[in-house]
């Protein structure tokens, strides 16, 4: 007899259970880390419109608590662009408004500079002169943003509503 005949090999079935468990295996492996990448990115949208929307609310607010008074929209009235008066005459008029989906800033005559990056959009932005007589005047600032998103990923479908306001200085 030779010495090979006493040895027990893999049958085809073996085989075959083997690469069934391991493509199972690797299946989940691969299904979890897309999943987590899915998760990471719609959280850095969040977190991205979250921050840039803080951010841009923060600089409106704190120009219109600089500004000595409003041009427009006139009292009571509501627009698209705010027109603000500054103590500094070299940056006066100072205006916000939105050009396309990015939120600018234009003083005096400076050319405007956007508030935003291309990574967000504003579709829409309303400021409301919400002025009464003998009262310092008051704006309410309220916007919509949302992230870029070209290839209309769902990961990518974030968009959060952006309402302050503040009174202009004496």
């Amino acid at each position: 007899m030779s010495q090979y005949h006493n040895q027990r090999g893999e049958t085809l079935i073996e085989l075959l259970l083997y690469v069934t468990i391991l493509s199972a295996i690797m299946l989940a492996t691969v299904t979890f880390f897309g999943t987590v990448t899915v998760a990471r990115v719609k959280n850095e949208s969040i977190a991205e419109v979250n921050d840039q929307g803080a951010q841009a609310m923060d600089l409106m607010l704190q120009t219109i608590r600089n500004a000595s008074s409003i041009t427009t929209p006139v009292a009571a009235g509501s627009g698209a662009s705010l027109t603000l008066v500054v103590p500094t005459s070299s940056l006066s008029p100072t205006i916000l408004n939105l050009n396309g989906t990015v939120l600018q800033i234009k003083r005096g005559a400076a050319t405007a500079v956007p508030i935003t990056s291309d990574d967000v959009q504003i579709t829409s932005i309303t400021f409301k002169n919400l002025t009464r007589a003998s009262t310092p005047g008051i704006v309410q600032v309220s916007f919509v943003m949302k992230r870029t998103n070209p290839a209309s990923r769902n990961e990518y479908d974030y968009q959060k509503t952006f309402t302050g306001s503040a009174e202009v200085a004496w």
